[in-house]
């Protein structure tokens, strides 16, 4: 295993912020990087793309990575033909594509990660069920699980919500529903700090999903551009879930990251697996405490 990185980078001084986003070259993960580079603008942080493959590290594809300056200058925010220094003297942002040898990608995301961690990870992923998933299990939710990385998902098929053609933001209302019995405190301080940068600077509002019979209601983080409010459900997380994020037109889900399903539990696949076919959403996973 090896791992690459392309000669030039867009460099600036030390970062705390950082984005890690996977590419596989597909169209999918292309809108992945959109996300990805757009928070990194928004928080002035640190992306790196990484492709894991079986490549030599000769034949590395280096002209098949997402072009940063060129989506940059499409989104009016440095001029076209701007060299390389533009980025960092321009926008503050740090950019380094990464590339790994491993048949593996999930394994060689996972070994990145835990040498190098990162504050928000962002993939493409798809929901699978049955054999598909029991044989062939979810890079993002794998990867998730194993690094503890808040990872937001995109799932196949669905656009986001970030405009590729700008680079705007158009996330306006997210359904958080963290599992009852857990401390939601540690992953109410991350959204504090993140959904300001996933919204873009734009107005936003959190609705937070609770079960009826909560004892009491999480002290809610204060910010401004954000909203907070505080619904309760019946019945079991996973339907109710589905049914707020439809009946209040979100256009993301958060919720804890759990333990890794048993064979059985695996054919029908976990919890973000079923959110990611319906309804269909990006979900930001938060590692559980």
């Amino acid at each position: 295993m090896y791992v690459a990185m392309k000669s030039t980078m867009y460099e600036v001084g030390q970062i705390t912020p950082r984005i890690l986003v996977t590419t596989d070259f597909s169209t999918q993960s292309e809108r992945a990087f959109y996300h990805g580079l757009a928070f990194a603008v928004s928080y002035q942080a640190r992306l790196t793309l990484l492709h894991t493959g079986p490549e030599s590290r000769d034949a590395v594809p280096w002209d098949r990575f997402p072009g940063v300056r060129e989506t940059l200058a499409e989104w009016g925010l440095i001029p076209e033909g701007a060299p390389r220094t533009a980025v960092a003297q321009t926008l503050n942002v740090e950019v380094a594509k990464m590339a790994m040898r491993d048949l593996s990608p999930r394994l060689g995301i996972t070994d990145y990660l835990r040498k190098h961690p990162t504050d928000l990870l962002v993939m493409a992923s798809e929901g699978r069920t049955g054999l598909a998933r029991l044989f062939n299990p979810s890079v993002a939710d794998h990867v998730s699980h194993l690094t503890k990385s808040h990872t937001l998902m995109l799932p196949k098929g669905h656009h986001g919500f970030v405009d590729p053609q700008t680079g705007g933001s158009q996330l306006r209302r997210v359904l958080c529903a963290l599992d009852p019995g857990q401390d939601w405190r540690p992953a109410l301080s991350y959204l504090k700090e993140w959904l300001p940068i996933l919204a873009g600077g734009n107005e936003a509002e959190v609705v937070l999903l609770d079960t009826e019979d909560s004892n009491s209601a999480p002290l809610l983080p204060q910010r401004p551009g954000i909203q907070w409010r505080h619904e309760t459900y019946e019945g079991e997380l996973l339907a109710g879930i589905g049914n707020a994020a439809r009946a209040l037109d979100a256009s993301l889900i958060v919720i804890f990251s759990r333990d890794r399903l048993g064979p059985l539990r695996r054919l029908s696949g976990s919890r973000t697996d079923q959110l990611l076919r319906s309804p269909g959403l990006p979900i930001l996973a938060v590692p559980a405490p």
